[in-house]
């Protein structure tokens, strides 16, 4: 079975030897024990502002992004979230007390949300967006840096930052996000960057992040080759399965599949296809995973991400590009998939 479902590879086993000195390294070190860092160990900060291009004495280091948006809940009572997006922090923010409005960059850069710009939290997802793969334009930042300038909150999650480079956070607003894209949840740490964050996050920073050993481990890590073995290794494989997908399509089929930052794709699927009655697009998207699982391929339905039709989500984590031929061929024969139809002439 290849998975396209969003599972990080393992590590290769040079990357795994490096991270299992530098545990032991963080482990003796006696004063990572004993003495408290509540906003986060110096390493591992230092490590991450560089790499992100962020300021090292506002950022702070968290469990996880659903422990930042526990901090932003809690501060604001009205959070608009993009669609589509990782669902994982809708029930984090509406369970610790916020009002969670869904809408689209389109209606975010509009200002059309309402509510009091010193209550609203903007939430974006920036570069490659899970689960599209899209990315803030020049103008788009720009109008971030004016909604911010206006006095809304504007939070950008930079996960996929790894895997798309960085051309920094627009200006005025947070910088958000997390390293388990790089290994899994075990990673079990994340960021929250921008002014007053630390002393916003502190009641949550009293009891979630990791231990300082911990926190140390991963900053050591990255610091001393860690992250260039994975931009090597596995970003570099991410690359290449991406593009041997695309321009299997492109070569093989006549289909230019859209150009998409980070590891995810949607692939949008066309009711017509089916036979009538027309099915639900739940109905739709579960018959395309099935059809594709006879294949040997795992993907995962988009509804899950509140898009706004019927598609399946593709992660090229772990995929080689014989794989993500293999995956583009069986996409274009499926008589479920939007792309075969357009291909065929229609619209």
């Amino acid at each position: 079975m290849i998975d396209l479902s969003g599972s990080p590879a393992p590590w290769p086993d040079e990357a795994t030897r490096l991270w299992a000195d530098r545990v032991g390294r963080a482990a003796r070190q006696a004063d990572l024990w004993t003495v408290p860092a509540p906003q986060g160990d110096e390493v591992l900060r230092e490590v991450l502002a560089t790499q992100l291009g962020l300021t090292v004495e506002q950022l702070t280091i968290t469990a996880s992004l659903r422990a930042a948006a526990l901090t932003y809940a809690r501060r604001f009572g009205h959070v608009v979230l993009e669609r589509p997006t990782y669902p994982g922090v809708v029930p984090v923010l509406a369970g610790a007390g916020a009002q969670v409005t869904r809408a689209s960059w389109d209606e975010l850069l509009k200002g059309a949300f309402g509510g009091e710009p010193w209550d609203t939290l903007l939430w974006f997802t920036s570069p490659g967006r899970n689960p599209d793969g899209r990315t803030l334009t020049g103008q788009e930042r720009a109008r971030v840096a004016e909604l911010a300038a206006e006095g809304h909150r504007v939070v950008v999650n930079e996960t996929y930052a790894w895997f798309c480079g960085q051309a920094g956070t627009p200006a005025g607003a947070d910088s958000v996000g997390t390293l388990h894209k790089l290994r899994g949840v075990g990673a079990r740490l994340g960021w929250m960057a921008g002014p007053g964050c630390f002393e916003e996050a502190f009641p949550e920073l009293l009891g979630t992040p990791p231990s300082p050993v911990w926190q140390r481990a991963w900053g050591l890590f990255l610091r001393d080759g860690g992250l260039d073995l994975l931009r090597d290794g596995l970003l570099a494989q991410v690359d290449a399965a991406k593009d041997a997908f695309r321009e299997r399509l492109a070569s093989a089929h006549g289909i230019e599949f859209p150009a998409f930052d980070g590891p995810n794709a949607l692939i949008p699927l066309d009711p017509r296809a089916a036979e009538a009655p027309a099915p639900t697009a739940e109905q739709l998207e579960e018959s395309a995973l099935a059809a594709l699982h006879e294949e040997g391929f795992k993907a995962v339905a988009a509804r899950h991400f509140d898009t706004e039709g019927p598609a399946l989500r593709a992660t090229f984590f772990g995929v080689g590009a014989a794989e993500a031929v293999r995956f583009a061929d069986a996409v274009a024969r499926s008589p479920r998939t939007a792309l075969r139809l357009r291909c065929q002439g229609h619209t």
